[in-house]
């Protein structure tokens, strides 16, 4: 019987830029497989120079190919690979799973390109179906729950399984990739790898998909369990810090009290970073749990801080308090935590485009105006802002429906839905409903830009990645100089003449980064 399994996942940049993170969906999967003695290969563009074709190669005998896709550029990177490997192996089954088909499992099928679907938690689904195949098992398929595919042309859709408890599953097995090259720099470490600690998140934002893959459940791999992983982790690959995957790691204060108390009991010396958590939560931490996260190596937060507008927090559900922001980033300033805030602008407020445009000016002044407090709080944080883009399932989505958003209804249509040009000013036909196009090239100029620029750490982080001595310096200098002229467009609110955005693209492409 045939034992291997290709397992491809694409470029989620629509920058077309390969960005060195290890495909955690991808080996979670593979964790049963491996633990039976499957040969998985695992294909990313991280992994391999060209890895369409990689994945093409080695897909001549193998029992199926697994393609893992978030909305957006995977779809696209995936529907490529499916329709070549279609034509070389017509009978090869190609699977697909990860948040969008999990979303929208009935247009994901109905795509040629597709045979099944798994939803949701992937890693005992995957394996019990990869049996099936393997064996020749055919109608067994049937009562995998959470695995949808089609007959007689038509998706069959089941009954969805709740969310399983990580602690079930075998450890994630990093060694079946080329680790090293998803090992790099960052603000927190020298030597940082990513991982995945917990699934799901147990809050309702109606901008989100969490509630809908997850049900709002969350579960998390036990204090002990991640001790012991990442000591293994720590010796095998000498990493010095971890960024964290998750979609909240704070839900069990317990948990992060024992992890902590772990790090600093066995001396792991471990930075965490890129760990998401909500304010109003965090805020509520006692003042023994921040100075045990610092302490432990607790080094960067990220957070949905969405927007400086009471208003706008309460139609996105977020159940949070605008004061809470400033509070927050004075407790990580205190305890000497980065924050990663995330904000976003251009909800659909209206089916009227005059009363939306002033809407969203609105959102936009109001991130503005408090990113400019929180940097006198602290200059040593990051800050990301995007236009809002309706993502399949979220109760936000239904709302954009209703106010005029035009619903992609095929795999392909969802395939272009999330890209951003890399540069705006040789874009034509870039339209975001519900925001003027002067808007929205402000807040490409602010996220690609203005707001970068505010990050006084990633001049260190980034440069490392420029291998030539030479064009290090340069970026360097053009960084000094950009920062002092972004930093007085964003304290003044002066954004014309964007003369200095153009030359910032121009440089960005010339050093690649």
């Amino acid at each position: 019987m045939k034992n291997k399994v290709v397992l491809f996942q694409g470029t989620a940049s629509s920058f077309e830029r390969v960005v060195p993170i290890a495909p955690l969906p991808l080996l979670h999967i593979s964790s049963f497989l491996v633990k039976d003695g499957f040969e998985v290969k695992v294909i990313s563009d991280a992994l391999y120079q060209d890895y369409m074709q990689e994945a093409i190669r080695e897909c001549k005998d193998s029992i199926c190919l697994g393609i893992t896709a978030l909305t957006g550029s995977q779809i696209s990177n995936g529907l490529k690979l499916a329709s070549q490997v279609r034509k070389l192996y017509p009978g090869l089954p190609i699977i697909w799973g990860g948040w969008h088909p999990s979303i929208m499992p009935e247009s994901t099928l109905e795509d040629p390109n597709v045979d099944m679907v798994v939803v949701g938690q992937g890693e005992r689904k995957f394996y019990d179906l990869v049996k099936c195949l393997q064996e020749g098992n055919f109608n067994k398929i049937n009562s995998i729950p959470g695995v949808l595919y089609k007959k007689d042309g038509k998706p069959v859709i089941k009954e969805i399984p709740p969310v399983e408890d990580m602690n079930n599953f075998p450890r994630v097995p990093y060694e079946i990739i080329d680790v090293k090259k998803c090992i790099s720099k960052t603000e927190y470490g020298n030597r940082t790898l990513q991982f995945i600690s917990s699934y799901g998140c147990p809050y309702r934002c109606s901008f989100c998909i969490e509630p809908i893959v997850s049900k709002r459940k969350w579960v998390g791999l036990s204090a002990q369990r991640l001790l012991d992983e990442w000591a293994y982790l720590y010796k095998k690959y000498s990493i010095d810090s971890l960024a964290i995957y998750d979609s909240n790691f704070f839900v069990d204060k317990k948990r992060v009290i024992d992890i902590c108390e772990g790090l600093i009991k066995n001396n792991l010396k471990i930075k965490l970073g890129n760990l998401n958590g909500r304010i109003p939560q965090l805020v509520k931490y006692e003042k023994e749990i921040w100075q045990l996260m610092e302490q432990a190596g607790v080094s960067m937060i990220l957070t949905g801080s969405e927007s400086g507008e009471q208003e706008v927090l309460d139609l996105i559900k977020k159940d949070a308090a605008v004061e809470d922001i400033y509070k927050f980033t004075q407790l990580c300033h205190e305890h000497k935590i980065k924050v990663l805030f995330s904000y976003m602008s251009g909800i659909p407020w209206s089916s009227d485009t005059s009363y939306n445009e002033k809407m969203v000016d609105k959102e936009i002044s109001s991130i503005l105006t408090q990113i400019d407090k929180l940097l006198k709080i602290s200059i040593k944080n990051r800050f990301m802002i995007y236009a809002y883009t309706p993502l399949p399932g979220s109760e936000l989505y239904y709302q954009a429906v209703k106010y005029g958003f035009k619903e992609p209804k095929t795999l392909q249509d969802w395939s272009g839905l999330l890209n951003t040009p890399d540069d705006i000013f040789e874009s034509k036909g870039f339209e975001k409903q519900w925001i003027t196009r002067k808007q929205l090239f402000l807040i490409t100029m602010l996220e690609q830009y203005i707001l970068g620029m505010m990050d006084l750490d990633a001049k260190e982080w980034i440069a490392v990645k420029i291998g030539n001595k030479f064009l290090r310096v340069i970026f360097k200098f053009a960084f000094r100089m950009g920062y002092q002229v972004a930093r007085f467009r964003l304290k003044h609110k002066i954004f014309i003449f964007p003369v200095d955005f153009w030359l910032f693209i121009r440089v960005k492409k010339l050093l690649e980064v």
